[in-house]
């Protein structure tokens, strides 16, 4: 393979018509251009240059390669240049992994109003359940509740996600409501997991923490299925409340022990270490960390 260090030498020297020349522009020393031009001609098969030490000519076969090598190397200032630009700009496609709970009534409008803030940008976009995996695929961007594993990627803390505890009113009726953390056990409560095992709600009421041991009724791992059993009347569950207030606020679900959060989750987006990040990508990190510190809040504001 030729290297362009190779080839930018070469341009130098029959452009000013000599190694000595050509190294003083390029702050090269004479054995280093001398080496370059060798190694490229042993790679053609072919002399470029006739060398004396008075003078250096160029062949016939050297005069055809120039032409293609400074063909070539505007091409890859071009390119250059172009990419340059471009990372300074907004603009370009934005490939973006999104974890399952991040359900297409939360997502879909903020897509929306980043889209239409910047109408040169493209997104390519990915529900899955791990999104970090997704970056070794290519993707940009990836969304993911914490903690985060020890690794090379760089995250962005988007915020917290408040929990609280949800149960429909139709499952509330049935069974009464409860009066204190100490009554939930004695309830249908439903848990995230993978397998059958006791679990433990920290709870923080006011300044204080306190811990509820129970057997879930029900156990997954997505959360958005967790939430769809909660409205089936299924029973009491810890969820975010960015996913549960237009539930709250159309009546289908109801706070249990207002005040009685669970431990938050938080957010990060995660993505490849870049030397320079575009700004496309900026700004979209940017855009969700303004947006979603927003909607992961208790106030329904839409």
């Amino acid at each position: 393979m030729i290297n362009i260090s190779d080839l930018r030498v070469y341009i130098k020297v029959v452009e000013t018509g000599g190694l000595t020349s050509a190294g003083d522009i390029l702050d090269i020393p004479r054995s280093t251009i001398s080496r370059k031009l060798t190694r490229l001609e042993e790679h053609l098969g072919v002399e470029l240059l006739h060398r004396t030490t008075r003078s250096v000519t160029v062949t016939e076969d050297g005069r055809i390669f120039y032409e293609y090598c400074v063909r070539c190397l505007g091409v890859l200032h071009d390119g250059e240049r172009a990419v340059q630009q471009k990372q300074q700009t907004t603009e370009g496609v934005i490939k973006l992994a999104l974890p399952y709970m991040f359900e297409p009534s939360l997502t879909g409008p903020l897509i929306a109003e980043f889209l239409g803030q910047y109408p040169d940008i493209h997104m390519i976009s990915l529900l899955t359940n791990d999104p970090i995996e997704s970056l070794k695929d290519g993707y940009d961007l990836a969304i993911t509740p914490g903690p985060l594993k020890d690794s090379t990627l760089i995250a962005t803390k988007l915020g917290n996600a408040e929990f609280g505890l949800y149960a429909s009113p139709l499952y509330l009726e049935r069974t009464g409501m409860p009066q204190s953390y100490l009554d939930l056990p004695r309830f249908d409560l439903l848990a995230t997991g993978v397998i059958d095992r006791r679990e433990s709600w920290i709870l923080q009421q006011n300044d204080q923490h306190v811990s509820v041991e129970f057997q879930p009724r029900f156990t997954c791992n997505n959360i958005m299925l967790l939430r769809h059993t909660v409205l089936a009347g299924l029973g009491i569950a810890s969820l975010p409340s960015f996913i549960c207030k237009h539930d709250l606020a159309c009546g289908s679900m109801v706070e249990v022990l207002p005040g009685s959060q669970t431990i938050d989750m938080s957010f990060y987006a995660v993505f490849p270490s870049y030397q320079v990040m575009p700004i496309r990508i900026r700004t979209l990190i940017d855009f969700f960390v303004k947006k979603l510190r927003e909607e992961f809040s208790w106030n329904v504001s839409k």
